[in-house]
């Protein structure tokens, strides 16, 4: 009895809804977005818009803008590293383009 009493207790405080507060949508669109990355002291990096719904923003701490070119490098490597690996393995995935003096096999 007090199993199956734990178990309904458990079951019916995971059905309780999510609620959101506040707007889904940032009012004055990147005007706004700057006023409330300022109020955090940070600047504004950019907006994320989720369909109709929500957006939101992107701040940033001021003068640490990352580099998108310092991370593409690296980036590349590894999903060309694991498309070879799965190329390999027999997987869907087509094989990357070999350039001279690449070690891949060819089958």
């Amino acid at each position: 009895m007090l199993k199956t009493l734990i178990v309904v207790a458990i079951g019916s405080a995971s059905c309780v809804t999510t609620t959101f507060t506040g707007n889904p949508k940032v009012p004055h669109g990147a005007a706004g977005c700057r006023a409330i990355c300022a109020s955090y002291e940070m600047e504004l990096a950019g907006m994320v818009a989720l369909g109709e719904y929500s957006d939101g923003c992107i701040c940033e701490v001021p003068g640490k803008r990352a580099s998108v070119a310092g991370a593409s490098g690296p980036a590349a490597v590894a999903v060309m590293g694991d498309m070879a690996n799965r190329w390999e393995q027999g997987t869907d995935v087509a094989p990357p383009a070999a350039s001279a003096g690449d070690s891949l096999r060819t089958e």
